[in-house]
């Protein structure tokens, strides 16, 4: 969970900016993974990671310093947001209300869910090779990207959990059946 206030009210203009602070938010130690989390982490032969500071000090929490790849395509999908003053509404509020906007096709300020959609099947993709190359990869994602990574690995022929876990520290573990 990053370390940001998520009960202040703001405009659509001001959750823009609070959206920028989320993502270099770092991660509330206090959040502590859990010790199955951790052991799961460590069985993992190599480390992915997006660019944001959370998924880095996340890999740490977890127990492990090197990080193999670290890259901006493994990033949650962006937020969009508008130039409004008025309303203001939590940052959880605007979060539902910008993502069902995005769905439908509205993405100010953000990729477009169809280049998201494209990205995350990239990630899915890369993943795979990454897996046929070193075994076990650990990767450190954020919740939409995570959901749909999901959703590609298992049309790609892997096996897990139907749902790509929704909480802070939850983890699947997906398994590459080769034809």
């Amino acid at each position: 969970m990053p370390v940001i206030d998520q009960e202040q009210r703001l405009s659509a203009t001001e959750f823009g900016q609070w959206v920028s602070a989320y993502n270099e938010a770092g991660i509330n130690v206090g959040c502590a993974p859990s010790q199955d989390a951790i052991e799961q982490a460590k069985k993992c032969a190599f480390v992915v990671c997006s660019n944001l500071p959370r998924s880095l000090e996340s890999a740490k929490a977890l127990g492990l310093e090197d990080i193999d790849v670290c890259e901006s395509m493994f990033r949650e999908f962006d937020m969009p947001h508008a130039n409004w003053r008025f309303p203001h509404l939590s940052p959880r509020t605007w979060a539902v209300v910008f993502r069902l906007l995005w769905a439908a096709g509205y993405s100010g300020n953000a990729e477009s869910f169809g280049e998201a959609r494209a990205r995350a099947r990239s990630c899915a993709e890369r993943l795979t090779e990454l897996a046929s190359e070193h075994g076990k990869v650990l990767f450190v994602g954020h919740g939409s990207l995570n959901w749909f990574v999901a959703r590609y690995l298992i049309n790609m022929g892997w096996s897990g959990p139907a749902k790509a876990p929704r909480r802070y520290w939850e983890y699947g573990v997906y398994r590459y059946h080769a034809t």
